[in-house]
């Protein structure tokens, strides 16, 4: 295949010349949950998506105006681009959080996919952005009359999240709730390996929930009947299996 035009790849696979040829590897999550602590928030976020790669970074911030929003950066395109079908997952009650590509390049992507002096382009690029927007900001609170914020009403669920558990399509992915905090991440992959076609657990303890991951649909179709309202732990919690909605 013949190079494109006014893209150079050295030995060891970098891009330079452009930054539009380096491709988007990030993920934007929102309506997240905004009182959680960050290295819980991060925690979560890398046992969800690690199912889909290789993750490089999860950025996630403090500030009022970023708080419940994140950013999750994988190896490559394709693991991002799968993470997609996670837009509309309840990791808390009535709060599905929305996943989409995110609208740039990530610095962790363009440093080791680009050159320095890609690398030195782009980020000038985002800050000069991100100096416009602050000015535009300024400028619309400066114009904007004082008014009174009118309560929100509350969101209405649409897509996969409206839909009710026992109407959810079957996946290769059980999620798991409910799970007590003596339970640890030994006890459930005791449980679901007795399942044939069971591949991995990827355990959140500090949510208390999971996920039993199969080969495909049928395998997992046989664990959930089985292991539905399990009695689990110390005081026999039942435990909650239902299929990741996608």
């Amino acid at each position: 295949m013949d190079a494109m035009e006014g893209v150079v790849h050295s030995g060891g696979g970098q891009v330079a010349g452009d930054v539009d040829q380096v491709p988007i590897e990030t993920i934007y999550i929102n309506r997240l949950p905004e009182r959680i602590k960050l290295e819980e928030l991060t925690e979560i976020l890398r046992a969800i998506f690690s199912h889909y790669g290789n993750i490089k970074d999860v950025v996630a911030k403090a500030s009022i105006k970023r708080k419940g929003q994140a950013f999750v950066v994988f190896d490559n395109a394709e693991s991002a681009r799968k993470a997609l079908e996670m837009d509309g997952f309840e990791f808390y009650p009535e709060k599905p959080m929305g996943v989409t590509m995110a609208k740039s390049r990530s610095d962790v992507t363009v440093m080791e996919k680009g050159t320095r002096e890609l690398f030195d382009q782009h980020k000038r690029e985002r800050l000069t952005a991100k100096e416009r927007k602050m000015a535009e900001e300024a400028a619309l609170q400066q114009e904007a009359p004082a008014a009174v914020k009118a309560e929100r009403p509350r969101a209405v669920k649409t897509g996969a999240a409206a839909v009710p558990d026992e109407y959810v399509r079957p996946s290769r992915v059980l999620f798991l709730q409910n799970i007590p905090s003596e339970v640890s991440q030994d006890d459930l992959e005791n449980i679901f390996e007795a399942f044939e076609g069971f591949s991995e657990i990827r355990y959140i303890p500090v949510r208390h929930m999971g996920f039993a991951e199969f080969e495909n649909e049928q395998y997992a179709i046989t664990a959930k009947e089985a292991t539905a309202n399990m009695p689990i732990g110390p005081d026999k919690t039942p435990m909650k299996v239902t299929y990741q909605r996608k």
